[in-house]
């Protein structure tokens, strides 16, 4: 049975699309869960999350772009974390050529579907050929947005780049969860927008979210998962209850 491919996208930045990949990526993986993360921003951090840089010539995610036809198993790294692999980025992509259909990364990414439990796809905050690309590869997408109001215009952009590509390139692209970062609904904005979000979306399609924590950024700068850096810390309890969500509703479906 191929695994389940999850795309961790927004058009807005700065929404933590990358820390939510390497930690839910970890939980996943710790639960025993095969896990390959694909580092599809040229920036590389989901890879740098776990201390894995791609040396020069080696093969990337991003070959694909070029048309270079090389098997993307030859890029995969695996981690120091169980059950986690990484397949990273090309630091020094600077963008896709117009000839590559929409599909060649799904078509890429299949033999590695095929081999682990979950992929989960590292998207930019762009709305250009690399993320309609991940997007025509996904089963299912979780959106992180930070609760403010301009969030609302921002998850409201991306779901309509959802709903083009589920209709026109990918009819397995069914499901869209979005996931509250920065979470601290003592704030009456917070609130407010999660109603909105709510109304807008569907409240079945929210998910537990994520409270700030300073540990997330300092497990970054150790190029390591936080519940390897520092496991009591609340961030830990929340990536926990966001695995048991996406392994529920998203995996074991």
């Amino acid at each position: 049975m191929s695994g389940r491919v999850i795309a961790v996208s927004n058009r807005k930045g700065g929404t933590a699309k990358t820390t939510t990949t390497v930690n839910l990526a970890a939980a996943l993986g710790d639960r025993g869960w095969r896990v390959l993360v694909v580092d599809l921003d040229s920036q590389g951090h989901a890879g740098l999350g776990f201390g894995i840089k791609a040396a020069p010539g080696r093969t990337t995610v991003h070959d694909v772009f070029r048309g270079s036809g090389a098997s993307l198993a030859e890029g995969v790294h695996a981690t120091a974390y169980p059950n986690v692999d990484v397949l990273p980025a090309d630091r020094s992509f600077e963008g896709v050529s117009a000839a590559i259909p929409p599909r060649s990364l799904a078509s890429a990414l299949q033999p590695l579907i095929e081999t682990y439990d979950v992929v989960l796809i590292d998207t930019a905050p762009t709305a250009d050929a690399l993320l309609v690309s991940a997007l025509a590869t996904a089963h299912h997408v979780l959106v992180p947005t930070t609760l403010h109001h301009l969030a609302l215009d921002g998850v409201g952009q991306f779901a309509r780049s959802f709903f083009r590509v589920a209709t026109t390139l990918n009819p397995d692209l069914q499901g869209l969860s979005i996931l509250p970062v920065q979470l601290d609904l003592r704030m009456t904005m917070q609130r407010e927008t999660l109603e909105r979000l709510a109304a807008q979306f569907g409240r079945d399609r929210l998910l537990a979210g994520i409270r700030p924590d300073i540990a997330l950024a300092e497990a970054f700068g150790r190029q390591q998962p936080v519940k390897y850096f520092r496991p009591k810390t609340r961030s830990v309890e929340d990536f926990e209850t966001l695995c048991d969500s996406v392994v529920e509703r998203i995996i074991s479906v």
